[in-house]
């Protein structure tokens, strides 16, 4: 059986044994605390003025109230963050999202303040606002009316402007709790997490246009991720988003990482690794657990991406008890990714890619989806397109030659959404297996139709 990091500890989160060293994150990870809140001794409120940028009001607060301090944004106050922001050199901080934050109404406005932040950038976008520090807990609100980011992205989406977008915010925090945060229209990217022994709970993104489906062009959300993880020590308990992009993706960098009970509709890319290894960089994933998830309409349910070329390593990723709803392709692998609508496949000269090893698809169940796109499509060919791809595959692995060890599927039972289980099919060639991975595998690595195999190693 296919072994992986996680230890079954209180929470007996999994199934599988373990095997590797350093595993004494594991304890504080899986409790989701590391120490309790900051204490604070004085508590600061942010003012607001109507019609005014509360930007510098704001950054002035952050500077005075950086230590041992709450900071209030207070109920049924809509602020206006109409200049990006850094709140840095934030130790013992408790910000209480109490009222809601703006972005401007105004692309142009928001493109010109992008061109000139100094805030720094994170692997897709500058942020709009960037939290450094350490013991910070950035806390929203139980109410409907409360703790939210708004973006305003519909008028971006509509018009299909893509220039200049701003990542909502980066948390780059040692030691942080988010919590209760709804992002509201999101230009495009959501929360950047760089940081180490975070958690976060209760998480909400709204990210489906009002004019739109998921199968057009006019108004998609491009790049409304909910999450990029870059840090250590990251739980995520408890999402539901509509997005347009990954609703959590683990980048380069990231290390023991938690994301579980959540929801993504609308046309969600997946619960994601990746992108990995693009122009050939050396990139690294480890210990990764997706744990609990509904996907509905979504493009992928679980996403494994590393660009031809690329070099460096995941290792040890689980995604378990994944339910899907009409998802285009459950279980999806590609180490061979590439611009599609820029040409064709460049030549890996180098002989190169991202290795795998130890990676784990177990309890999917439910409904694949006809279209095998989505709203992104918009050159021939699709960025996303797979040869002999129909809406049947169950999984489809594009890997590189001998160069993924360890992978497995078990208990996965999807469908096409109009049809039966001896419809569902797969995409893998066997000659990209390395020796032995067939008798692990779990399936029969084949262009055809899918069925199970005993592990027989």
């Amino acid at each position: 059986m296919l072994k992986s990091t996680f230890v079954t500890l209180a929470l007996s989160l999994l199934v599988v044994d373990s095997v590797a060293a350093d595993q004494s994150w594991q304890s504080s990870l899986w409790k989701g605390s590391y120490g309790g809140y900051p204490y604070y001794s004085k508590t600061c409120v942010v003012p607001h003025k109507d019609g005014q940028d509360d930007s510098p009001e704001i950054v002035k607060v952050f500077q005075q109230c950086n230590k041992n301090a709450q900071i209030v944004f207070k109920e049924g106050v809509d602020y206006n963050m109409w200049s990006p922001m850094s709140w840095v050199n934030l130790s013992g901080v408790t910000i209480s999202l109490n009222g809601n934050l703006h972005l401007p109404n105004n692309i142009t406005a928001v493109q010109q303040k992008v061109a000139t932040n100094p805030n720094p950038p994170s692997n897709y976008a500058i942020p709009w606002i960037y939290i450094q520090g350490s013991n910070v807990y950035l806390k929203g609100s139980s109410s409907k009316k409360g703790g939210a980011f708004h973006g305003y992205g519909q008028q971006w989406w509509d018009i299909g402007n893509r220039t200049l977008r701003p990542q909502l915010a980066t948390f780059n925090v040692t030691k942080g709790w988010i919590s209760k945060i709804k992002v509201i229209k999101p230009v495009a990217w959501g929360f950047n997490i760089p940081g180490v022994n975070i958690t976060i709970t209760d998480h909400f993104v709204d990210a489906a246009p009002g004019n739109s489906t998921r199968d057009s062009t006019i108004s998609f959300p491009f790049n409304t991720d909910g999450f990029n993880m870059a840090g250590q020590n990251i739980v995520l308990d408890g999402y539901y988003g509509h997005n347009g992009d990954d609703c959590v993706s683990v980048v380069n960098g990231a290390r023991n990482i938690l994301a579980k009970n959540g929801y993504c509709g609308f046309s969600s890319h997946g619960l994601s690794i990746g992108s990995l290894g693009r122009n050939g960089a050396n990139h690294t994933v480890k210990n990764v657990l997706f744990k609990d998830w509904t996907m509905e309409g979504a493009v992928y349910g679980a996403r494994f991406k590393s660009w031809t070329g690329g070099r460096g390593l995941a290792e040890n990723v689980t995604w378990q008890n994944i339910k899907v709803v009409n998802v285009s392709t459950p279980i999806f692998v590609t180490q061979n990714y590439y611009d599609q609508d820029k040409g064709p496949r460049p030549n890996n000269t180098e002989g190169t890619s991202t290795h795998l090893n130890n990676i784990l698809f177990d309890n999917f169940s439910g409904t694949i989806g006809p279209n095998p796109t989505d709203g992104t499509c918009i050159s021939n060919p699709c960025w996303n397109y797979v040869q002999g791809a129909d809406g049947t595959q169950a999984i489809i692995f594009d890997l590189f030659n001998n160069t993924a060890l360890n992978l497995q599927a078990t208990r996965v039972k999807t469908k096409p959404i109009k049809g039966s289980y001896s419809d569902t099919t797969v995409i893998c060639d066997p000659s990209t297996l390395a020796p032995g991975e067939q008798n692990t595998l779990g399936f029969q690595c084949q262009r055809g139709p899918f069925v199970t195999t005993p592990i027989t190693a």
